[in-house]
């Protein structure tokens, strides 16, 4: 063979192999990427970022600018997870670069990356920021992966902040993008962040309906992780319903969930919701020994996301203090509280600051500084109706959203009619098929406004229940709510044995305050005097106007001795109030009339025994407790 074909023919091969080892190497660089954005690759831990990213690098074809800009955005957080402040360093170069070639779809990840590196350095402004940012430059991108992530960001801020309405409009906006996307990872947790929005508006049955459609889809083997948040995410809603003990069992397995994925920190965080936990069921040396546990393993943390760490501490030290409380240790207490401000005012979440304004008004009171813990209760009362009107206000809102969707979905319809109808020349099958269709979507949103109608019929008929149920001067229960509640827990304390006890409670000479001080004073003195004794009563206890001056308390699970206890310091904390109104302060007392509940008897028989101790206290010269056995 001659020379020069030979060498030819040797120039062809090699180029050929070389050519084949770079498309080799592209398509699994591809594949990568791929699976990166599908959310199907996990990252547990630091090593499983720097692993992805070795991986990322070797995969990479040289010379290919392209795929380097691809893995540059990639790298802005698989490199800096743990390196927050170099990593927002690497992304102002990017960033800048990004903007001069109008890179909408670069600058979209690089805001991304840099919400979560601000996150994690606790600068939540600089970080709700850059989500704002990603959004605009995803929108001007229209790809719709990086738009469905942006809204996401967007979601899970409102959300934190108490604009349900808004994160709703936001999760429906990404959950559609994902949906039409198909990725399933990103559909799941959409799912999630659904349901924890529900739960933080107080809805919850609509909250675990959505933790059960994931728990659903969280089936497979590598999807023990978000079970585990499934499980946590259920645990929340059962405790914020008051039903401590089923929230324990899910923390609980939710612990050995993450203990079997050997995620450290994630374990810490549920020691820190079981300190919350066993104080509502009242089991203060298990609340003690997780509240030890807890603490040591955050102070020990290398983790960079220093906002979840400064939050879970203020969390900890709130429910410590909680515990302290309990334990009549209120100077320790005062001590919690001051520091749970301190770490959970780093985001200022209204949610958190409504439970500090709580404990701290529980522990001034439990010191005896009356005075501050009644300012503290006021701040708490206020926040607390704040908050409440607000989240009338959002689930308005939500309504407003889900039917403006419906309107749209409406208008879609029609469109999509009129263009059956103007087609109906194609041929006679097809017209009559258009017709099936447009019946049918016809029929399922005539469906949808019957079922709108009644959603907000049910929610209306609630409302008006509610409003049956309450004393519409002090805002507790009135005469038939409080009595059906003493008859329940009557029932309820025959079934489990435990004991039952009753207060009646009788503000003395109130008409002579209505005669000198006028009726709306009289009426400011009944809702301070109901502020004071709600703020004073524990979650499990009952409280209720059955007269113009007279009041029932319900105290499930107490024997006398305790509700004596009980009356005493309600006494005590009704004598300090002062009542101030446009002409003269004043104060005003209470006598109180207490009795357990013996087996098998009666509820008149009960109260009509209670009564007569009060009777007994008012005879003796009232501001006193009578007990009857």
């Amino acid at each position: 063979m001659p020379i020069k074909p030979y060498l030819s023919f040797l120039c062809l091969f090699y180029a050929s192999l070389y050519s084949a080892a770079a498309l080799a190497q592209s398509q699994q660089f591809d594949a990568l990427v791929k699976q990166i954005e599908r959310g199907e690759r996990p990252f547990f831990s630091i090593a499983d970022y720097q692993q992805t990213l070795l991986e990322l690098e070797t995969a990479l074809p040289a010379n290919d600018t392209k795929r380097t800009s691809m893995l540059n955005r990639l790298r802005c957080t698989l490199a800096y997870f743990d390196k927050p402040e170099q990593g927002i360093s690497f992304s102002d170069d990017k960033l800048g670069q990004a903007k001069a070639t109008q890179d909408h779809e670069a600058l979209a990840d690089y805001y991304v990356c840099r919400y979560y590196l601000y996150s994690q350095l606790g600068q939540t402004q600089l970080a709700e920021q850059n989500a704002q940012l990603s959004y605009d430059a995803a929108s001007a991108s229209e790809n719709p992966l990086s738009i469905a992530i942006s809204l996401s960001l967007l979601g899970n801020i409102a959300s934190y902040r108490g604009n349900y309405a808004d994160a709703m409009q936001h999760y429906v906006s990404a959950y559609q993008l994902q949906l039409s996307l198909g990725y399933q990872s990103y559909i799941s947790d959409l799912v999630l962040s659904i349901a924890a929005t529900y739960r933080r508006m107080g809805l919850y049955q609509e909250a675990l309906n959505y933790l059960q459609q994931a728990e659903q889809e969280f089936s497979a083997p590598q999807e023990q992780f978000r079970l585990a948040m499934i499980l946590n995410e259920k645990a929340f809603s059962y405790a914020e319903m008051n039903q401590p003990q089923q929230a324990l069992e899910l923390f609980e397995q939710a612990l050995q969930a993450y203990k079997q994925l050997n995620e450290p920190l994630w374990q810490t965080y549920i020691k820190v919701n079981l300190v919350w936990v066993h104080n509502l069921l009242q089991q203060y040396d298990s609340a003690l020994a997780f509240h030890r546990q807890a603490l040591e393993e955050l102070n020990n943390s290398t983790v960079p996301d220093q906002s979840s760490l400064a939050t879970y501490k203020g969390l900890l030290a709130l429910y410590h203090g909680e515990t302290l409380i309990a334990l009549q240790q209120p100077e320790d207490a005062l001590h919690q509280v001051t520091l749970a401000e301190q770490h959970l005012s780093i985001d200022d979440n209204p949610r958190y600051r409504l439970m500090l304004y709580r404990v701290k008004a529980e522990a001034l009171a439990a010191t005896g500084d009356m005075t501050a813990a009644y300012q503290m209760l006021q701040h708490y009362l206020t926040s607390n109706q704040q908050q409440q009107q607000q989240a009338k206000e959002q689930q308005s809102n939500l309504l407003r959203i889900q039917f403006d969707s419906a309107r749209q979905q409406e208008r879609n319809q029609q469109l999509a009619a009129e263009k059956n109808l103007m087609q109906q020349h194609v041929s006679t099958l097809q017209l009559a098929q258009r017709w099936q269709y447009a019946a049918l979507s016809l029929i399922a949103l005539l469906l949808l406004i019957l079922f709108i109608a009644a959603l907000s019929l049910k929610r209306r008929n609630r409302r008006l229940h509610n409003l049956a149920m309450t004393d519409e001067l002090t805002g507790i229960a009135n005469r038939r709510r409080i009595m059906l509640l003493a008859e329940q827990e009557r029932v309820k304390a025959l079934d489990t044995t435990l004991p039952l006890s009753f207060l009646i409670l009788d503000l003395d000479h109130f008409k002579q305050v209505n005669d000198r001080y006028g009726h709306e004073a009289g009426d400011l003195a009944l809702q301070q005097f109901s502020l004071t004794v709600s703020s004073l009563l524990r979650e499990q206890d009952h409280f209720g106007r059955t007269g113009g001056e007279e009041f029932l308390i319900v105290l499930p699970d107490t024997e006398l001795q305790q509700a004596e206890v009980i009356a005493e310091r309600l006494r005590s904390a009704v004598a300090a109030i002062c009542v101030s109104n446009s002409k003269n302060p004043f104060s005003i007392t209470c006598s109180l009339g207490i009795t357990q509940s013996r087996p098998d008897e009666l509820l008149n028989i009960t109260l009509g025994r209670a009564d007569d101790a009060l009777y007994q206290a008012k005879a003796a010269g009232r501001n006193q407790a009578v007990s009857l056995v």
